[in-house]
C-alpha cells in the first residue's frame, strides 16, 4: 500500500490505488503509453495557446528561479491528462523520458496509475504524490505536485505539475504550484469581455502583490464580472457578481464581511500586459495600446479597417516596440477573433523545417515524417489570422511557396499533388529593412509587394508622445495604485533612449516595483544599478514654463532628500540613485556646495 503522508491524503490516495487495481494495472509492470503524434500534439498546443502563454509568463520564471540546477521539470497537461508542454533540466528530461513522462503522452490515472497529473484532474484539487505513493513501482523515484487550472467560468483548462527527484521535493513545491495556478487564473479573469478594472483585496497591504490576494474584475461602470476563490473567502462567500464595487467597499467599512479590515487596490486593465488583455465584441474606436501617441493611434485605426479586407499588413518597428502585442490586439478586435491567431517566428525555425511547419506534409513525404502527416501552421490559421514574425529571416525557398499561398489562397502540403484552399489574413512583421533585403537579393521583391498592402511602423519608445503616461500605467500593473514615479527619476527616464523599447521599460518597472516594497514613490534607488548608470542627467529648457516647473520640483526633491539625510552626500546619492559627482554638481548649481 502507498505511504500516506497526511490524514487529508488518506481517502483519495487509497481510493486511487483501488481504482488502479480494478483497472488491471500491475505495480511491477510498465504501463502502456498512449502517445499523440506530432500533428495531434501541435493541434492541442494550438488549442491551448493562451494557457501556454500565461504559463510561460507567470509560472516558468518562478520555476526557473526556485528550481535552477535541480532535477526538476515543469509540465503542463490538458484536460485529458496529455502533457502538451514541458520546461526544465534537459538531463532530467532524459530520465523522465524513460518512464514516458514527456510531451504527447497521456498520464490519466487509469493509464499510468496514481500520479499527480492524473489525480489532480480526477480530484479537481491540488495533489502531491511523493515517491512510494505512486502505484507503479517504476515511477517511485520521483515526486510530483500538480494543480488544476480553471477559467473564470469554472471550466477546467488543464493541469500544471512540478516533477522532481524524491530528495528535492518538499511541501514548498506544492505551495509554489498553487501560487503559479492562482497567478494564471487571476490573469484569466482579466480577459473577460468588458473587463476594464481589476481590484486586488487583502487583509494586509503586504499581501496585495503576492499572488495570494483576492481579485475582483469589474466593467467600466464598476459592476463585478468575476472573482477568484480568495476573494470569495475574504468576502465570506457573499454573492458579489453583478453588484457595484462601491457597494462592496461600503459594506466592508460597515463590517458586513467576515474580514473587516480589507484593503482594496484598483488597477485599470492594461492591454500591454498579458495579465490585462482586453477582449471586445466590436471594433474599438480607440487603440488600447497607447496613452496619447498619435502614431500608434493612426496605425491602429488603419489596421482595424484593413484587417476586415483581403489586404496584407506589414508591421515594422524596432525590437521590443510591441509588434506582437499590436497583432494580438488587432486579432481580438477583428471579426476573426473567434478563429485562431497562429503566430510563427520565422527566425526561430531551422531552414530545413520551416516549409513542413508552415505548409504541412502528407504521410511519408520525407524520411522521419509522421505516418499521419502534418496540417501545417497555414491550415491551422484557416478562417483566422496567420502572423509571420521576423519575416525577413524566412528562407527564399519558403518565400516562393508563401507567395503562391498569397496569390491563390491555397496551400500545397509537402509531398502533395493537390492544393488545399485556405481563408486567412496574413500579417507580417520585422525589425529589419525589407526594402534593403530585397535590394541585396535576400528577399523576393514580388513577395515584398504582396505583403506590404499597408505598411504600419510602430514608433520606438524614445519617440513616443505618451512615455510618462505609459510608464505610470505599466507601473500600476506591478504595484499599488498609490505608487508614483518621483520627478527626478521621471525626468531621467524621459531622456533615456530605451534601446530595448517597451520590453525594456516593462522589465525595469517590474523589478523596480518589487524592490520598492510597496513604498509610495518609485525612486532611482529602486532601479537596477546597471540601468541607473546609463540614465542621463535630467535636462530642462529654462525658457519653458513647464520645464522650469519640473526643474523646481526636481531641485525640491533633491534638497528634501539631502536635508533628510543630514547633508550626508553618500546617503543622499544612494537614496536618489545618482552618482556623488552628479549630486555635487546639482548642489553647487543651487549654491548648496562649494
Amino acid at each position: 500500500m502507498p505511504t500516506q503522508a497526511s490524514t487529508s491524503q488518506v481517502d483519495w490516495l487509497a481510493d486511487s490505488w483501488r481504482r488502479c487495481q480494478l483497472a488491471g494495472l500491475n505495480e511491477s509492470k510498465t504501463p502502456e503509453n498512449i502517445r499523440l503524434n506530432n500533428e495531434q500534439l501541435d493541434e492541442r498546443r494550438a488549442q491551448a495557446a493562451k494557457l501556454i502563454e500565461l504559463v510561460e509568463q507567470f509560472a516558468v520564471p518562478l520555476f526557473n528561479q526556485v528550481f535552477a540546477g535541480t532535477n526538476s521539470r515543469l509540465l503542463l497537461g490538458d484536460t485529458e491528462g496529455v502533457i502538451i508542454k514541458a520546461w526544465g533540466q534537459v538531463r532530467f528530461e532524459k530520465r523522465l523520458t524513460a518512464i514516458s513522462l514527456e510531451s504527447g503522452v497521456c498520464w490519466q490515472e487509469g493509464v499510468k496509475g496514481t500520479n499527480a497529473i492524473g489525480n489532480a484532474l480526477t480530484e479537481k484539487q491540488f495533489i502531491t504524490v511523493v515517491g512510494d505513493q505512486h502505484f507503479i513501482r517504476q515511477h517511485r523515484f520521483i515526486s510530483c505536485s500538480a494543480g488544476p487550472v480553471f477559467s473564470a467560468a469554472g471550466e477546467l483548462l488543464g493541469v500544471l505539475d512540478i516533477t522532481s527527484e524524491q530528495q528535492v521535493h518538499s511541501e514548498q513545491t506544492r505551495l509554489l504550484v498553487q501560487n503559479m495556478v492562482q497567478l494564471i487564473e487571476n490573469a484569466l479573469l482579466c480577459q473577460l469581455p468588458d473587463a476594464m478594472m481589476r481590484i486586488d483585496l487583502a487583509c494586509d497591504k503586504a499581501l496585495l502583490q503576492t499572488g495570494w490576494q483576492g481579485v475582483l474584475v469589474a466593467d467600466e461602470e464598476g459592476r463585478i464580472l468575476a472573482h477568484n476563490t480568495v476573494a470569495e473567502r475574504l468576502l465570506g462567500q457573499t454573492q458579489v457578481l453583478g453588484r457595484q464595487l462601491d457597494e462592496i467597499m461600503a459594506d466592508t467599512r460597515k463590517g458586513a464581511f467576515e474580514a473587516q479590515s480589507l484593503i482594496f487596490a484598483k488597477h485599470r486593465i492594461m492591454p500591454a500586459s498579458v495579465s490585462g488583455y482586453r477582449h471586445a465584441n466590436t471594433l474599438s474606436p480607440s487603440c488600447p495600446l497607447h496613452y496619447g501617441d498619435d502614431r500608434v493611434e493612426r496605425a491602429w485605426q488603419q489596421a482595424c479597417k484593413l484587417i476586415e479586407k483581403d489586404i496584407s499588413l506589414l508591421v515594422l518597428g524596432e525590437t521590443g516596440v510591441g509588434k506582437g502585442e499590436f497583432v494580438k490586439q488587432l486579432h481580438r478586435h477583428s471579426s476573426r477573433r473567434h478563429a485562431p491567431l497562429v503566430a510563427v517566428n520565422c527566425g526561430a525555425l531551422p531552414p530545413s523545417l520551416i516549409e513542413s511547419e508552415l505548409f504541412g506534409y502528407v504521410p511519408g513525404a520525407f524520411t522521419g515524417a509522421s505516418r499521419q502527416g502534418q496540417q501545417g501552421r497555414i491550415r491551422q490559421a484557416d478562417k483566422g489570422i496567420l502572423f509571420l514574425d521576423e519575416i525577413a529571416d524566412m528562407p527564399l525557398t519558403a518565400q516562393t511557396r508563401l507567395l503562391h499561398v498569397l496569390q491563390e489562397k491555397e496551400v500545397i502540403p509537402v509531398g502533395a499533388n493537390q492544393p488545399v484552399s485556405v481563408d486567412i489574413r496574413i500579417i507580417a512583421a520585422t525589425h529589419k529593412n525589407l526594402a534593403e533585403a530585397v535590394a541585396q537579393g535576400h528577399f523576393r521583391e514580388d513577395l515584398y509587394y504582396r505583403l506590404n498592402g499597408l505598411i504600419l511602423t510602430l514608433p520606438a519608445l524614445r519617440e513616443r508622445q505618451d512615455k510618462a503616461a505609459l510608464t505610470e500605467a505599466i507601473l500600476r500593473q506591478y504595484c499599488d495604485t498609490a505608487m508614483s514615479v518621483c520627478p527626478l527619476l521621471a525626468a531621467r527616464m524621459a531622456s533615456y533612449h530605451w534601446p530595448g523599447n517597451i520590453r525594456e521599460l516593462d522589465n525595469t518597472l517590474k523589478v523596480a516595483a518589487v524592490l520598492a516594497e510597496g513604498e509610495a514613490e518609485l525612486t532611482q534607488a529602486h532601479l537596477p544599478q546597471h540601468l541607473v548608470a546609463q540614465l542621463p542627467d535630467a535636462t530642462v529648457n529654462e525658457s519653458s514654463g513647464s520645464a522650469s516647473k519640473l526643474e523646481a520640483t526636481i531641485s525640491e526633491t533633491l534638497l528634501d532628500t539631502y536635508r533628510a539625510n543630514d547633508g550626508n552626500i553618500s546617503r543622499t546619492a544612494k537614496v536618489l540613485g545618482i552618482s556623488r559627482n552628479t549630486l555635487y554638481r546639482r548642489l553647487r548649481k543651487m549654491g548648496m556646495a562649494s
